[in-house]
């Protein structure tokens, strides 16, 4: 068993826009250092994200995002956009005094890192990916909010969440919206009702090792309740990027080495996120796991960890 890795130092970030940082620091502080980002939108950082890498050679930085985690105030949804959290890795990068750092993430992770890439391509080593999210229209429609796609896998499951939406007076495409309104003014049960019905969607379709699992209003906590406000407040706002934002973009980081790290029956973030990257990064590496789903399998994640190992070791070269 993996045992938890300690921070040799962490803290916050002079606060900005009513929002403090937590950030935490691993490893080696001599070595290179690595930014890995959490996924969500909504998560925290979690021991294993540091794990995936050699502590004795690397310096690994982990932040929570706004509204995330230990930052503060913990599900502020004011001032919490994809540009905020860039804007917020740069200030870390310049607060812990690093030149050029490896930036890391998967999932939502992954996202985040692509923006803050190609908004500060100068400051990136390298890119270190998995399960691909590109956030455009065609995924968040895949995964939330319209039939046709994940829900030709998950029919029972649709059928539910049909049902629960109904039960609040909405609907697949206007949820966001509406569910963040009961989350700000609705009653305790209410809002642990709600919260529960977007956790048993989502929380389902990480895996196909395992059974459908439902999560009771009454186990509902308030960290939860934190975490789909902010993942909400993304989704509603096509997650603060412009269509095809990142692919668009991607000639800002075409230099920059980059491995990509998919389970080819991810059923959230389908694999089509991970090619399209790969396509449009000439100086990327692809690795398709053949058995992982959005949350790898125990040998997908060992192949994550050694494909990540042998990047960078290719790198300092």
């Amino acid at each position: 068993m993996v045992s938890n890795p300690k921070p040799f130092k962490f803290g916050y970030l002079p606060e900005v826009d009513g929002h403090k940082i937590y950030y935490a620091q691993y490893g080696n502080p001599t070595g290179t250092p690595i930014i890995v980002c959490h996924g969500g939108p909504g998560d925290e950082s979690k021991p294993k994200h540091v794990n995936l890498y050699d502590l004795s050679k690397y310096h690994l930085i982990t932040f929570d995002q706004r509204g995330c985690g230990n930052s503060l105030p913990l599900g502020e949804i004011k001032s919490n956009s994809t540009q905020d959290l860039v804007s917020d890795m740069e200030r870390l990068r310049t607060h812990l005094k690093i030149n050029k750092w490896y930036v890391g993430g998967g999932s939502w992770g992954s996202t985040l890192a692509l923006a803050y890439a190609e908004s500060f391509s100068l400051a990136v080593k390298g890119l270190l990916l998995s399960s691909i999210f590109l956030a455009r229209p065609s995924d968040e429609a895949w995964s939330f909010s319209r039939p046709g796609g994940i829900t030709q896998l998950f029919p029972d499951l649709w059928q539910s969440r049909l049902e629960f939406f109904t039960k609040f007076a909405s609907n697949p495409i206007d949820a966001p919206r509406d569910i963040l309104k009961i989350i700000a003014s609705g009653n305790e049960q209410e809002i642990k009702e709600v919260v529960a019905g977007v956790l048993n969607w989502e929380g389902n379709l990480m895996s196909s090792q395992s059974d459908i699992s439902i999560v009771e209003p009454n186990d509902v906590t308030d960290s939860e309740i934190s975490g789909v406000k902010v993942f909400l407040t993304y989704e509603q706002n096509n997650f603060f990027l412009k269509d095809n934002q990142l692919i668009k973009n991607v000639k800002t980081i075409k230099d920059i080495p980059t491995i990509i790290v998919h389970g080819r029956y991810d059923v959230l973030c389908t694999m089509d996120n991970a090619w399209e990257l790969h396509k449009n990064i000439p100086n990327s590496e692809l690795v398709v796991l053949p058995s992982s789903n959005h949350h790898l399998t125990a040998d997908g994640n060992i192949a994550r960890k050694y494909a990540f190992s042998y990047f960078l070791s290719k790198q300092s070269l």
